[in-house]
């Protein structure tokens, strides 16, 4: 396919640049209007770059690295497979928000929009630039400054909030001490000079021995770690920074912004290794590092999540959570396929099937919740859980929306989080045949889901179908308007269909590692072969390792999930009616109170309390 991939680039970084420029001189008189012209000229930003991003990864356009000059600097930039999924979920989140803000941030009546929306296209172009630029010094330094700075002033719009500068301030030295990180991890490595693609980088590095080499990966994992939240990094930052951002923001940071760091994790361990020259690359002991890190994150960001009762905390403790599934596949991946042994080397590409697929379902529905979160603060002015409840008969519309994403983060099967998790569950319980930690491992992920799911029992019941606002509002309750219910409906549209029809994403993703730069991962996804029969019949993803008569699948029908759940609910009617059982309607039992009122109903901080006291240790603790 003929497409100027990098023309197409750098227009649409112009369109966001045009948009940082035209919204805020808008934005003074005219706030709504400000905010059309911004979603307009993302919207026009963010198709130009999924078309390209399709041809990239479906239509096999060139993917070579080019030098574009940018003023006195000459930057290299690579737009290929992997790097365009990630610019493409960048590019529809930014759609997304943007459309929701434009009513969204009329509520901040004594607030100014001009620094929103200059700083808005920039976040996004910095994200953009970041997943596409090609070295780890000049390009990579501009757009993480771009990113970096943009999403400061963002996160700390509600200046005027008790401990908003101070999240906002906190964020901005963690992620500038992770810059710092990633260049000197970089510049550690002999001949490495300002400038170099990642390619020279990689082929530098093979001078490099012995301790040399976990020193300068261990900089560049920790510093990519403090970006993508894991444990303990994330607890740093992650919280405070994603609950006092207004919700676009939130759904942008949690649902996006991450993701970078992710993208550099996989392009550090698995693009960053160079072959022959003696090079020893210890994928074991980086695998095993990984997968640890990735299960703590998910068992204690989940745990702390569980604690939380600000529903946008909750929501970010769960960002930490999730990372940690990700970070899981990724790191149980590289560690079976630094193994001789066939049979872990297709668990390996299961693994990260998971991990990539569980990225972009956490972009939906972790963007889906934080909408849902902002929409409730929106209609209450509220975000307390102790404070909340009763909203199902109010918004009715959020309050499915929001069930969805609930469903869907929980991984409850024929939802978008079910077979993403149990891709990378299951081969850490496959795997664990041959080595003992993965399926301990697996069965941590696995018990850890069930914690998501009590969390967002109390997340759905405290705000939805308990009682409480009707003590707390100050202002009458009702849906939002159509423009923010517009963005939710696409996303838990898609939560849905995620979750019935994986194996359209599975192919998709099998397609961005082959058709991607030399690396160990494709190269080990273009010596297998996916079982069209299995894909087809959408029961998961099998692959077969041709030569080695090795076929391992990780199978999982959401639909015929689905369907057994509705059958037994069926049968459980019937046998209902067949006992000629009939209902009947009584007061509730108020436990000897004569009335239900803002002190005697059931509130947040006490769901759990016997499981939040036993896991004190886990921190995350509130009262």
């Amino acid at each position: 396919m003929n497409i100027d991939i990098y023309g197409n680039l750098m227009t649409a970084m112009a369109i966001l640049l045009a948009s940082a420029v035209v919204s805020p001189i808008v934005a003074g008189t005219k706030r709504k209007l400000a905010g059309w012209i911004n979603f307009a000229l993302v919207a026009t930003a963010a198709i130009l770059l999924l078309y390209t991003c399709y041809a990239v990864i479906f239509e096999a356009a060139p993917q070579e690295s080019k030098i574009i000059t940018l003023g006195a600097f000459g930057i290299y930039f690579l737009m290929d497979s992997f790097s365009a999924f990630f610019v493409a979920i960048v590019s529809f989140m930014a759609v997304i928000s943007s459309l929701y803000s434009i009513e969204y941030m009329e509520h901040y009546h004594d607030y100014s929009l001009r620094g929103f929306y200059f700083n808005l296209p920039i976040f996004v172009l910095g994200m953009i630039v970041l997943l596409t630029v090609d070295d780890l010094s000049i390009g990579f330094t501009i757009a993480w400054q771009l990113m970096t700075i943009a999403s400061y002033f963002l996160i700390r719009f509600e200046s005027r909030e008790k401990g908003v500068v101070r999240s906002a301030n906190k964020y901005l030295i963690l992620m500038e001490l992770a810059w710092l990180l990633i260049i000197g991890g970089t510049m550690l490595i002999p001949g490495v000079t300002m400038g170099d693609s990642i390619g020279h980088i990689t082929e530098k590095f093979s001078v490099v021995r012995g301790a040399h080499v976990y020193v300068v990966y261990g900089l560049l994992l920790v510093g990519f770690g403090l970006k993508s939240g894991v444990f303990p990094f994330g607890q740093l930052w992650l919280p405070d920074a994603h609950s006092v951002a207004p919700s676009p923001i939130s759904a942008l940071l949690s649902g996006v912004m991450i993701k970078t760091g992710v993208y550099g994790i996989i392009r550090t361990l698995f693009w960053i290794v160079p072959e022959g020259n003696g090079f020893v690359f210890n994928g074991k002991f980086w695998g095993a590092l990984v997968a640890t890190f990735g299960v703590v994150s998910l068992f204690i960001g989940t745990t702390q999540a569980l604690k939380q009762h600000d529903a946008k905390r909750l929501h970010a403790y769960h960002s930490i959570g999730q990372m940690g599934y990700i970070v899981l596949g990724i790191g149980s991946a590289l560690f079976m396929l630094s193994c001789p042994n066939p049979f872990l080397q297709v668990l390996a590409a299961i693994a990260m099937i998971g991990a990539i697929y569980h990225t972009l379902n956490h972009t939906v529905f972790k963007g889906l919740l934080f909408l849902s979160t902002g929409s409730v603060q929106y209609a209450t002015g509220l975000k307390d859980l102790n404070k909340l409840g009763g909203l199902i008969k109010f918004m009715p519309a959020t309050t499915v929306i929001a069930g969805i994403a609930a469903f869907s983060i929980a991984g409850i099967p024929a939802f978008s989080g079910f077979m993403s998790k149990w891709s990378i569950i299951s081969a850490d319980i496959l795997g664990g045949t041959e080595v003992g930690f993965l399926v301990i491992f697996g069965i941590i992920a696995l018990m850890t889901s069930a914690i998501t799911l009590a969390s967002y029992v109390k997340f759905f019941g405290m705000t939805f179908t308990s009682t409480g606002h009707e003590w707390n509002t100050k202002k009458e309750v009702k849906e939002v308007p159509v423009l923010m219910l517009f963005p939710k409906f696409i996303l838990a549209a898609l939560c849905i269909i995620q979750g019935l029809l994986p194996f359209l994403y599975f192919e998709t993703i099998i397609s961005i590692f082959k058709n991607s730069g030399h690396s160990i991962v494709t190269n080990l996804f273009r010596g297998m072969q996916v079982n069209n029969s299995i894909v087809e019949s959408a029961m998961g993803v099998q692959i077969n390792l041709p030569g080695a008569g090795i076929s391992v699948s990780s199978i999982a029908v959401p639909a015929m999930l689905l369907a057994v759940f509705a059958i037994a609910f069926v049968i459980a009617y019937l046998f209902k009616k067949s006992a000629g059982s009939v209902e009947r309607t009584a007061p509730v039992w108020m436990c000897g109170y004569q009335e239900l009122n803002e002190t005697t109903r059931y509130k947040a901080s006490s769901m759990y309390h016997a499981f939040k006291h036993f896991m004190w240790w886990t921190g995350g603790n509130v009262k």
